[in-house]
């Protein structure tokens, strides 16, 4: 379709002209068939309706045979059996029947008494009125003799009675079936129509057509296709056939579909014609207005020269496509340097936007991140001095002392953590040097492994990275320390247990990559969009002041690398880190070092543990 619509115009109507010619030749074919089917079924009819006439003429004329068999029957000579008075009787009779051939008068043995006619056939008549003798009833049966008409001749026995009702002989009456020219009788029917009689056994007794033969032809012996129909002359009783040639129908169809074709060629002719006339002048017309808009789209805004269109349309489209081009010409001009101010206005704009936002946020996190380095840094110096004694002391057990270390080496982390605080709220750059996402990893593990497992929640690493980063290995553990306590939190907080928090790395592309998954309900989609902004947090007054992914954003963003999230193809949510590989012939990617704890304080070590964690 989208190459028929690609067409020049001349060509869309050919097509659109010769796609028309087959549903009106088949509409054309249609009536044909429907005007056939038609004539087909009155046909049928016909045949039908001439059946049963047929059969009634055949009915009627059986019928006088039967009259004509009782008046003789009553006649003294014929019940006497005088042969010479009979035969006089039976001649009389015959005069003015042409289509009985003779009348035969037999006695109860079957012997011919006296006949109206002096044909002699050849097969015996006195058989068959001998058989009208024994069974005491009429009979019809087919008769071939001299003199007869091969195949059409019929005797009708009748039994003969005297006044006590005996029996006393029979009469038969010889009939030319073919002379019945009521029931043989084409005048009503087309050419090539045939008529048969047929009898009981399926013996055909007459047709409407001469033979050379006994044998006369049934429908379709010739090899016509005939519409046939059938009815039964009750009397005989015989089968009436009249079949119509199925030309007759065909040939009315052809007539019907020619006269169709002649009208639909014209019409087709004179479309083609008017199509032609109007494309031409039509493309013509659009030409013009289709070369303007070219040469407008090079950048030639000059006026359009007028030419005579076509139709009045055409007329006012072009006047109206001269016009629209003047007034875009007028204000082309103004509206590009409004435009262009407006977009440097509008960049300034959110440019200072961004910076007051930020100012304000790290200002106020500044203050807050001060006073909370100097509040928890003496307490850990304690903890991390007690630990150091009590390792000295002999008499505390392995298992403590591996506890001691634990504590003295995550106390010693969260000292780094102190100062990175004090670092960033002083803004002042900290030291970065080579991290395997390994060595991370690891240490978060250990840390809250203990609390997931209690939790009823699974800790999983899938740790496939092999490169270093260029980073602080504290503030790194903070931001996936983060991640995991966030899981944590959604999964308890949905009450989806048992659950499961995923940790894995890998390289791709000159990165490495760090994403903590979890099974929890995932993030709002109103919310993502909000998650790495200072102070936001979904949590309940008091349980969380929105810091841990703002500054974990901080994190990654000063190390040149990428922090974001996605929605789990389980429905959990995946948050993600990709940093630089570092390489020796690069300078550190990140200058600054924003590290701080968890939300509302999470630190490393097992004594923050039940702080409340980073808002998501």
């Amino acid at each position: 379709m989208r190459t028929f619509w690609a067409q020049p115009l001349r060509r869309q109507l050919l097509v659109a002209n010769l796609l028309l010619v087959v549903p009106v030749l088949g509409l054309a074919a249609w009536e044909s068939v429907a005007t056939y089917r038609e004539r087909h079924d009155e046909l049928a009819d016909h045949a039908r309706t001439l059946a049963f006439a047929k059969a009634a003429y055949i009915d009627r004329d059986i019928d006088n045979f039967s009259l004509m068999a009782g008046m003789v029957g009553a006649h003294p000579a014929v019940r006497a059996l005088d042969a010479e008075a009979a035969t006089s009787v039976l001649s009389q009779l015959m005069v003015g029947r042409p289509a009985v051939l003779d009348i035969v008068l037999a006695d109860r043995q079957g012997r011919v008494v006296a006949r109206g006619a002096s044909t002699s056939f050849s097969t015996d008549t006195g058989n068959a009125l001998g058989e009208v003798v024994g069974q005491g009833a009429r009979l019809v049966e087919p008769l071939s003799g001299v003199g007869a008409p091969p195949g059409r001749a019929v005797v009708f026995g009748y039994p003969m009675m005297d006044a006590e009702g005996a029996m006393i002989g029979a009469l038969g009456i010889v009939v030319d079936l073919g002379s019945r020219h009521e029931a043989l009788s084409l005048r009503d029917l087309p050419p090539g129509s045939l008529v048969t009689i047929a009898d009981r056994h399926g013996r055909i007794l007459a047709h409407s057509v001469d033979a050379e033969d006994t044998a006369s032809p049934r429908a379709g012996d010739d090899r016509v296709a005939r519409v046939q129909a059938e009815a039964v002359a009750e009397e005989g009783p015989w089968l009436v056939s009249v079949a119509i040639p199925a030309g007759v129908a065909m040939g009315t169809a052809i007539d019907a579909w020619m006269r169709t074709f002649t009208v639909v060629a014209v019409v087709l002719a004179g479309c083609f014609l008017m199509a032609w006339f109007v494309s031409r002048r039509v493309v013509h017309s659009v030409s013009h207005l289709e070369a303007t808009a070219q040469r407008i789209a090079t950048g030639d805004f000059s006026p359009v020269t007028p030419r005579p269109m076509f139709s009045p349309e055409l007329t006012q489209l072009q006047s109206a496509f001269d016009a629209m081009l003047q007034r875009f010409n007028a204000t082309r001009g103004v509206l590009d340097s409004q435009m262009a101010e407006e977009r440097q206005v509008r960049q300034e704009l959110e440019s200072l936007q961004g910076q007051v936002i930020r100012q304000e946020r790290l200002a106020a996190v500044g203050q807050l991140v001060s006073g909370v380095a100097h509040e928890i840094n003496n307490p850990l110096q304690a903890i991390l001095g007690f630990a150091e004694l009590l390792q000295m002391q002999s008499d505390v057990p392995d298992g403590v002392k591996s506890d001691l270390r634990l504590i003295q080496k995550e106390s010693t982390r969260a000292c780094n953590i102190i100062r990175n605080l004090a670092l960033f709220a002083r803004q002042q750059p900290g030291e970065a040097g080579a991290v395997r996402m390994t060595e991370v990893i690891r240490a978060v593990a250990e840390l809250r492994h203990r609390r997931l497992e209690s939790e009823d929640i699974e800790l999983r690493i899938d740790d496939h990275s092999s490169h270093e980063v260029k980073a602080v290995l504290t503030e790194l553990q903070q931001v996936v320390l983060n991640f995991v306590v966030n899981a944590e939190q959604a999964i308890l907080g949905s009450g989806r247990l048992p659950g499961r928090i995923t940790i894995r790395s890998f390289d791709t592309r000159g990165r490495v990559v760090l994403e903590v998954e979890d099974t929890g309900p995932g993030i709002p989609v109103a919310n993502e969009a909000k998650l790495f902004q200072p102070f936001f947090t979904t949590k309940p007054v008091g349980q969380g002041t929105g810091l841990g992914l703002s500054i974990s954003y901080g994190i990654v963003d000063s190390l040149g690398g990428t922090i974001g999230y996605r929605r789990a193809s389980a429905g959990g949510a995946v948050f993600y880190v990709e940093l630089p590989v570092d390489r020796p012939d690069q300078a550190p990617p990140g200058a600054a070092s924003h590290g701080l704890s968890s939300d509302d304080g999470q630190s490393s070590e097992a004594g923050f543990e039940a702080s409340n964690p980073v808002s998501r």
